[in-house]
């Protein structure tokens, strides 16, 4: 990216962060922001690029030949920085983090030119319904597919600025750390950057999604038609939850009970039934067809590596249903909460 449009970057994550009161104001600058994304695809590689250098601290090439340009931009910054309503201080902090972007972009225009007019290709990997699948990528980040779900991941992505894969379902994250490539995961509408942790993101089709920490520290934020809120940090034994609409906090007494189904356990805490019944579906490859007697009904219960029938005799008991099986077809009738 060229030196005015990382400035026109640069102004627009600060008027985000200077004008919360102005609605106006980020109205304009959220217009622009998408205008500018629309123009090229590679834009919203660069808009995240820069969030997270924002929001990190940047790390810059230990290279000589780059000091004469470091001195240069930030004298340039420097002389426009009177002229501006932010506190002179601020500039300062801007234009590290300016120079740290334009030397990191030129850094890797130099080191990658030809991935840089190469297609990118990507590969997906899948687990089908009552498998999981454990799938290693090529930064050696290990990654572990619940049933019914899939990951997609650039085949150039040990070289990526930003190594950016994309989620449908539940996935559990061991990442491999490395602070000058970034880890970028596309759930829905929620994105999760990290250097280098571990974490669990439930992100199925038609539900909120749901992102918890086990290890580090991991930035949530939600993606709205290309358009990131502001992040939300998650430590250990906490948990972002949310849409494309809103995003919050919650802290959890065991993050390891997020991540238990790969292990084959299956946790339900107070979880709706017709959500348990899907959950079993994916586990099991099994359709259960019900007359839905028993909506409004929640379970609580721990199950650890079971059978199928030792799960429905459970539910039997708690929600007085009944059920037969027909080879992958399981029939629920009536139901009702204790």
């Amino acid at each position: 990216m060229d030196q005015e449009n990382w400035k026109f970057v640069l102004d627009y994550l600060s008027a985000k962060e200077h004008a919360s009161d102005n609605v106006q104001q980020i109205e304009q600058q959220e217009k622009k922001i998408q205008e500018w994304l629309s123009k090229d695809p590679a834009h919203q590689q660069e808009l995240e690029q820069a969030l997270w250098l924002w929001e990190n601290t940047a790390m810059l090439p230990e290279n000589d030949e780059w000091k004469e340009s470091f001195s240069s931009i930030q004298a340039s910054l420097l002389e426009e920085a009177p002229r501006k309503t932010i506190k002179f201080n601020f500039w300062l902090a801007a234009a590290a983090i300016f120079t740290a972007i334009t030397l990191f972009t030129l850094f890797y225009k130099v080191q990658q030119p030809v991935l840089q007019h190469t297609s990118i290709a990507w590969i997906t990997k899948s687990a089908g319904s009552g498998k999981m699948i454990n799938v290693m990528l090529p930064d050696s980040t290990q990654i572990w597919l619940n049933s019914g779900s899939s990951i997609s991941y650039p085949k150039n992505l040990h070289h990526a600025d930003l190594r950016t894969v994309r989620l449908k379902g539940e996935a559990f994250f061991k990442v491999k750390r490395d602070p000058r490539h970034p880890f970028v995961v596309h759930s829905l509408n929620i994105q999760t950057r990290v250097l280098g942790t571990s974490f669990n993101i439930r992100a199925w089709q038609g539900h909120q999604t749901e992102v918890t920490v086990l290890t580090g520290k991991v930035a949530v934020s939600r993606d709205s038609a290309g358009t990131q809120s502001a992040a939300i940090h998650l430590l250990p034994n906490q948990k972002a939850v949310g849409n494309s609409a809103q995003l919050h906090l919650e802290n959890v007494e065991d993050a390891r009970a997020a991540m238990g189904w790969t292990e084959g356990k299956m946790v339900f805490d107070q979880l709706p039934v017709e959500e348990v019944f899907e959950v079993l579906e994916r586990k099991y490859a099994v359709k259960i067809s019900t007359d839905r007697s028993f909506k409004g009904c929640k379970l609580t219960a721990k199950f650890n590596n079971v059978s199928l029938n030792e799960v429905l005799q459970t539910i039997q008991i708690s929600l007085d249903i009944h059920y037969t099986i027909n080879k992958q077809t399981i029939y629920i009738k009536g139901g009702k909460c204790n």
